[in-house]
């Protein structure tokens, strides 16, 4: 079994930065980042999708100009053509999320979605305008905040145990865990006609705790979740996406990501 806390201190409208903390000074606060609210692009994509490679390098483009204000968790839904086939990239909370938006096996892709928020009656946005929307959204600075995450890989049961909580807060909220993993090796259909074999899927996501994307509501401002590791699954890959959602309509209020590549 390999253990490792990791504990996050933040202001009201403060979401602070993680870090890899000494086992013997793990209980200590964390320096503040100051940085504000953490927004959520998620990226509907498929392999089978020409231009869809494109679409990814914008999402990785807006990750480097954001960094830490900025999630991204790229989403394979079942119930779209475009991910059906020889390869498997799908997880069932991604077709939870895509149907919730109302997706159908018609939904051109790519496509994608900040926040969990629609925009102009619908949850999809074309990647041409993810930047503008994402930029204006970056001026929104409050929100409740993530207090604690304390994350435990039992590497016998390939298991992630994770504890969270928040400040009191008077919004009513629900807390999601979700696992994905960077820089898979698989297959992509490319604008060229060429079929890449060594193509790098980045930010897919793999699991949720919960047993859904939605989480669970927060009882006394803190829950805990297990998320099972997927076969073939690399841990050192993986980051961990806590979100505190909206309990009536599960739009993302806010969210803090973190590397699981401390393992040893």
């Amino acid at each position: 079994m390999v253990k490792r806390s990791l504990f996050i201190f933040a202001t009201v409208l403060t979401l602070c930065s993680c870090e890899v903390i000494d086992e013997n000074a793990r209980f200590l606060p964390l320096p503040e980042a100051g940085q504000t609210r953490t927004h959520v692009l998620l990226e509907y994509t498929g392999f089978r999708c020409v231009n869809c490679p494109a679409a990814a390098e914008t999402a990785s483009a807006l990750k480097d100009i954001y960094g830490e204000r900025l999630i991204v968790v790229a989403l394979h839904p079942a119930s779209n053509p475009f991910t059906q086939g020889k390869y498997d990239y799908t997880c069932p909370a991604a077709d939870t999320c895509y149907q919730f938006m109302g997706g159908t096996a018609t939904t051109p892709f790519p496509t994608g979605n900040i926040d969990l928020l629609p925009d102009e009656g619908s949850y999809f946005i074309d990647p041409a305008e993810w930047a503008s929307r994402i930029n204006h959204l970056m001026a929104d600075s409050v929100a409740p905040i993530i207090k604690t995450v304390e994350a435990e890989y039992i590497s016998a049961s390939r298991e992630i145990h994770v504890s969270c909580s928040v400040p009191a807060i008077s919004h009513a909220c629900r807390l999601a865990v979700w696992l994905t993993e960077d820089s898979v090796a698989g297959t992509q259909a490319m604008p060229d006609g060429i079929v890449n074999t060594a193509y790098y899927h980045r930010h897919l996501l793999r699991a949720t705790a919960f047993d859904s994307p939605w989480g669970t509501a927060l009882a006394q401002n803190s829950a805990s979740a297990v998320i099972a590791m997927p076969e073939g699954c690399n841990i050192r890959k993986c980051s961990l996406v806590v979100l505190l959602l909206d309990a009536n309509d599960y739009h993302i209020l806010n969210g803090y990501e973190t590397k699981m590549d401390y393992i040893e």
